[in-house]
């Protein structure tokens, strides 16, 4: 047993999902249900397991574990018995890597999801900086690049669908970016923010 949760499943899973339904898309756009299949997808938790990472009551936990079990994102991976007979309820992602398409994204929940590629895209640039790899670029640029990318990460995600994998969640995440970040690269539109 690891602390916190069961260390990985033998079990495969598929790496990559692609959440088309509008309503699963509204449940994503929150952070800690963003934060939930995270945690599960380093390996399977329970409510309370995920209960002390997140510092929520299970009582929360449950209430977001219910809506994402209904919008079918996670699954339960077992049911076993703690020392007191308690039923404990161990919970996975049906992916590793879930990717929004944003041709399907509501327009109240957009500015969510543009807000966390900018977040992804700054750290990225900033080592890109760091090393003098990147010119300058405007806010307005550095937004409709956070948009191209949530395109580009559906175009790569596309091409590992029908991939499994046993749960290496974060290398499997910065392979897809890397991909989608390259790809925008070769794109005329982007090239000239990197120099070579």
């Amino acid at each position: 047993m690891h602390r916190g949760g069961v260390q990985g499943t033998s079990e495969l899973r598929k790496a990559v999902y692609i959440v088309d339904d509008l309503g699963s898309i509204r449940l994503l756009a929150d952070f800690t249900r963003s934060e939930i299949l995270r945690l599960l997808s380093k390996y399977p938790m329970t409510e309370t397991h995920l209960s002390e990472q997140l510092g929520l009551t299970k009582a929360a936990v449950g209430y977001h574990l219910h809506l994402l079990l209904d919008a079918g994102l996670i699954s339960i991976d077992k049911v076993e018995a703690e020392k007191h007979g308690i039923l404990q309820k161990f919970y996975t992602p049906i992916a590793d890597l879930l990717i929004i398409d944003p041709a399907h994204i509501p327009e109240d929940v957009k500015r969510y999801f543009i807000r966390i590629q900018i977040e992804h895209l700054r750290g990225m640039f900033s080592v890109f900086q760091l090393y003098h790899h990147v010119s300058e670029f405007s806010s307005r640029t550095f937004e409709k690049l956070a948009i191209a990318m949530l395109k580009q990460l559906q175009i790569v995600g596309q091409k590992h669908m029908k991939d499994m994998t046993r749960g290496d969640a974060e290398s499997l995440r910065v392979k897809i970016y890397a991909e989608a970040l390259a790809n925008l690269t070769k794109q005329r539109e982007w090239r000239s923010l990197f120099q070579e």
